[in-house]
């Protein structure tokens, strides 16, 4: 499916969707994230760190859109959504540099991914954050998202915890 990348503006700050030739971008800061907050991020099989960049070019395809979040031309963050289906899509992988916290920069990978899935026929959204993540869930409520359930699930830093999940009818 080829659909226009999005860009949003925030000066300094800029989001954008990344193309599939930007795949080691998407490598880079995702595995930064998982290396800085090993506590947020599910334990996956086989592990990210061990994936060939030829993995990493099939993760960025569609069906997931990954957005990189910039500061003038420093990668600083990035989110992403799987569509799930023709009507559903889930909302993971946001992370921002912890230097880059508290300026409302969170606000922008919603306002990308809503403005994307405004432009589909997407009618359902879901997300989930760590139980202990107090501040991913102040952002999805303020978002708009409903609690929907929770699972057990293994952590990065190899504990075994429950992660909530959310939906948002559209």
């Amino acid at each position: 499916m080829s659909i226009q990348p999005l860009t949003l503006e925030s000066d300094p700050y800029s989001i954008r969707q990344l193309l599939e030739s930007e795949f080691e971008y998407y490598k880079s800061i995702r595995l930064e994230a998982i290396q800085t907050e090993p506590t947020l991020f599910r334990w996956s099989n086989p592990a990210e760190s061990d994936l060939s960049d030829l993995d990493w070019q099939e993760r960025i395809k569609y069906p997931r859109i990954v957005f990189g979040l910039f500061k003038k031309d420093d990668l600083i963050g990035m989110t992403s959504m799987l569509l799930l289906n023709d009507t559903e899509a889930y909302f993971g992988q946001s992370f921002i540099r912890p230097e880059h916290r508290g300026q409302g920069l969170s606000s922008l990978l919603y306002k990308i991914r809503m403005t994307w899935v405004n432009t589909q026929q997407i009618k359902r959204l879901i997300i989930s954050h760590r139980e202990i993540n107090t501040i991913s869930k102040k952002a999805i409520l303020r978002a708009g998202f409903e609690y929907s359930h929770r699972e057990l699930v293994h952590w990065l830093d190899g504990t075994t915890g429950y992660s909530l999940y959310y939906r948002l009818e559209l």
